[in-house]
């Protein structure tokens, strides 16, 4: 039986893991759908774009369940002009173009209003979200769509539009709602549309026949650079050919534009091509000043420790601290990391290193210096083996006074010195033998603090995770 759900992708993950680490909310604006590129469809969390998106539109109308206060409920509308195809898949983009979330439809064809059934079809999508105040609920009622059924039953020109004659016009008298009013049509402004033609031209080529524009009110630009109209010659007869006064190298760009006055804009990007079309890609980037994913991951690769001067981190680093993360949420940092620092919880999450208050310190590698200097080791603070060694300053050869008393009723204590009578006691003051120079070994008293370290500074240690 298939299984008809919406899925979070890793971009979604990734913008709701970000949104619950910096308060921030995230914006979802549009809803896509297609047709799984003629084939039954398996989403996953990998995607970044639909198999083959058929429309794309502004979300009608998006709401909360009033039951389940983590779950939304997304509703786009596909009108009844856009058919020919079969719905099998859906997804919603948030306002950084991401496709968040991503959901496999039940097989619903969209007919085409010359096989003699239409209708705007409305399409729903649920997902959960687990903060619910990270998701912001934009419904703007200038593009929120009626079902059709409503529009015929309900609206006419003669309600919306009601005055005016046969012939008249509806003109705006001004820029605020309802300020608009039935004209006769003299002196409307007509405003058209430019119509450009790419062509590429062959060496030595000269003539050329156009296909979509004519030689009425054309510009001709030559790899950006327009011709002055001395440059190139209308046919007389035909009025889709012309006649180039030179010649160029094969593969000169040459663009035909019809109805522009006063210059040619550039070509535009195709939304769904999601800028693979930009000519020069390398020049785009040097001029928006930002690198290639070649040189970023040079200049900083995913797993890059660095160490930051304030709380506030930069965008795509996260602390080593010792966090369980998301390994769908941090595909490429789990990569790198694995499990070397922790597994999380075994399945969905894993560690970062836990490196506050200690030191960034380079592995042994095999230098023999400091063994125990493993990759990824943590290491208790020490100091290298030593002794202190110590000795008192020498005092000469000397002997030391020394007097003692007795009870002997004669005074004769027996020993040489000098006899002192105290009352009914006497003392006998006496030196102990001499003994040569010499000195004393001694111990100095504990003094440190909770480890060793040099002057230091203290920075917030980071690592790059996308």
């Amino acid at each position: 039986m298939a299984l008809y759900a919406s899925i979070h992708t890793t971009l979604g993950l990734r913008e709701i893991a970000r949104a619950e680490a910096t308060s921030s909310q995230i914006n979802l604006v549009e809803m896509v759908f297609g047709d799984g590129g003629g084939n039954p469809v398996e989403v996953s969390e990998a995607m970044t774009h639909l198999v083959r998106e058929r429309y794309r539109t502004t979300i009608n109308r998006i709401y909360q369940n009033p039951d389940d206060s983590t779950q939304f409920i997304v509703e786009g509308i596909i009108p009844a002009s856009v058919g020919g195809w079969t719905a099998r898949e859906g997804g919603v983009i948030d306002s950084n173009g991401n496709l968040f979330i991503v959901s496999k439809l039940p097989d619903s064809y969209q007919p085409l209003p010359s096989e003699g059934a239409f209708s705007d079809t409305t399409q729903r999508l649920v997902f959960q979200a687990l903060n619910a105040d990270s998701v912001t609920l934009i419904v703007d009622p200038n593009v929120s769509v009626a079902t059709q059924s409503w529009v015929i039953n309900y609206t006419t020109g003669g309600n919306v539009f009601p005055g005016g004659t046969t012939g008249q016009i509806l003109t705006k008298t001004g820029n605020a709602d309802g300020q608009a009013e039935w004209r006769d049509p003299d002196g409307i402004t007509v405003s058209v549309d430019v119509i450009e033609e790419p062509q590429v031209l062959a060496a030595g080529q000269t003539v050329v026949d156009l296909a979509l524009t004519t030689s009425r009110g054309l510009a001709i630009y030559i790899e950006g650079l327009r011709l002055r109209r001395d440059q190139w010659t209308p046919d007389p007869d035909i009025e889709t050919r012309l006649t180039l006064a030179t010649s160029y190298p094969a593969g000169t760009r040459l663009t035909a534009a019809q109805n522009e006055p006063t210059g040619n804009a550039p070509t535009p990007l195709e939304r769904d091509k999601n800028l693979s079309d930009v000519a020069n890609k390398a020049q785009a980037r040097a001029n928006l000043d930002v690198p290639s994913r070649a040189e970023a991951n040079r200049a900083g690769p995913i797993g890059m420790p660095a160490r930051w001067p304030t709380g506030n981190i930069p965008t795509g680093w996260v602390i080593r601290n010792g966090a369980a993360l998301s390994r769908t949420a941090y595909p490429e940092l789990f990569a790198v990391l694995g499990t070397a620092y922790g597994a999380g919880d075994g399945f969905n999450t894993f560690n970062v290193p836990q490196d506050c208050g200690g030191f960034d310190g380079n592995a042994d590698m095999g230098r023999g210096l400091d063994p125990a200097m493993t990759v990824g080791a943590w290491l208790t603070s020490q100091n290298k083996d030593h002794i202190h060694a110590g000795r008192t300053r020498g005092a000469g050869a000397h002997n030391h006074r020394v007097r003692r008393g007795t009870t002997n009723a004669q005074g004769n204590a027996g020993q040489g010195g000098e006899e002192i009578s105290k009352s009914d006691r006497f003392m006998i003051e006496f030196y102990s033998d001499s003994v040569e120079d010499h000195e004393h070994d001694f111990e100095t008293s504990r003094n440190g603090g909770t480890h060793a370290r040099p002057n230091v500074r203290a920075y917030v240690p980071i690592m790059r995770a996308y």
